[in-house]
């Protein structure tokens, strides 16, 4: 991402919106109404022209297209965590490990997490809300990250003891996010970015000095892995909005941009270039404040 551009999206330009937590995106990827719709795993059919088009199923997990689904998707799971959770007393970040390592197998991972989260609800006696991500290491070993929250905002605090005998699979993790944190932009470097001196995601690692790749994680996951699931109350999606910038803006208060990037989509003989810029809120409020003092 860089700091403004003069390639920015123009204003009358209409846009896809999406307004999560702080953070409102603007993207010229409008999107449209789906034109194939799938028959079977292997088949799907153009609705207009009836015509049949065989799938081409991933089957490396460093083909492009597997890596372009796996963006697809962390670009999906940033929005929502930045829908639901911004730190505080209310929300917790907790890391679950198995101690018979490598444990390879997701559905035994989201098992022993129903089977957490229900002895969670009761050592709390709260109502719980929740996102948990798999994570995978350079070893294969799967690890589980979970975002808990209380859905009536009041305090969460659980024992890293009284989480580690209620998950009783390995060693555990949980900690406080501040407010001050940009949470969903925390929790994706996270996942997605690997530590070439901490390749099996140790948490008791010790050396300080980091070498990290942006990215890198994502070629460690499964083909078809179900990355992240939620609970069906507490968690909201992002809003969404079609309509000219200057009309997101005028809604949301917002003057420039924080970032912007751009990136080149092909399609058949064409190429279109898909502009993105975020703004901050709360950034935004800031500037139209100050701007007033200093006026005076």
């Amino acid at each position: 991402m860089q700091k403004k551009s003069k390639n920015a999206i123009k204003n009358d330009q209409v846009v896809s919106a999406y307004h999560y937590g702080d953070t409102i995106e603007m993207s010229t990827a409008l999107g449209t109404n789906p034109v194939m719709r799938k028959v079977n795993k292997d088949e799907m059919v153009n609705i207009v022209t009836g015509e049949i088009k065989t799938i081409k199923h991933v089957v490396n997990r460093a083909d492009p297209k597997n890596y372009e689904s796996l963006r697809s998707t962390f670009k999906r799971l940033k929005r929502l965590i930045g829908a639901n959770f911004a730190g505080g007393l209310s929300e917790l970040w907790i890391t679950l490990t198995y101690r018979d390592s490598p444990m390879t197998d997701s559905k035994r991972l989201y098992d022993d997490f129903k089977r957490l989260i229900r002895r969670l609800r009761r050592i709390t006696g709260k109502d719980l809300a929740y996102i948990v991500v798999i994570e995978p290491q350079a070893s294969g070993s799967l690890h589980a990250h979970l975002l808990l929250k209380t859905c009536d905002r009041s305090r969460l605090y659980i024992a890293n003891s009284d989480l580690a005998t209620a998950w009783g699979q390995g060693f555990v993790n949980v900690r406080r996010l501040s407010d001050a944190d940009n949470v969903s932009a925390y929790v994706m470097a996270y996942l997605t970015d690997v530590d070439l001196n901490n390749l099996d995601g140790d948490l008791n690692h010790k050396d300080k000095t980091k070498k990290i790749i942006k990215g890198g994680r994502l070629s460690l996951y499964p083909i078809g892995m179900q990355i992240y699931r939620r609970s069906r109350k507490g968690i909201v999606q992002p809003t969404r909005i079609i309509a000219t910038k200057q009309d997101v803006k005028d809604d949301f208060d917002l003057a420039d941009s924080d970032y912007y990037r751009s990136f080149d989509v092909k399609n058949g003989d064409d190429t279109y270039q898909i502009k993105t810029e975020y703004y901050s809120i709360s950034k935004a409020k800031i500037k139209k404040a100050l701007s007033k003092i200093n006026k005076k």
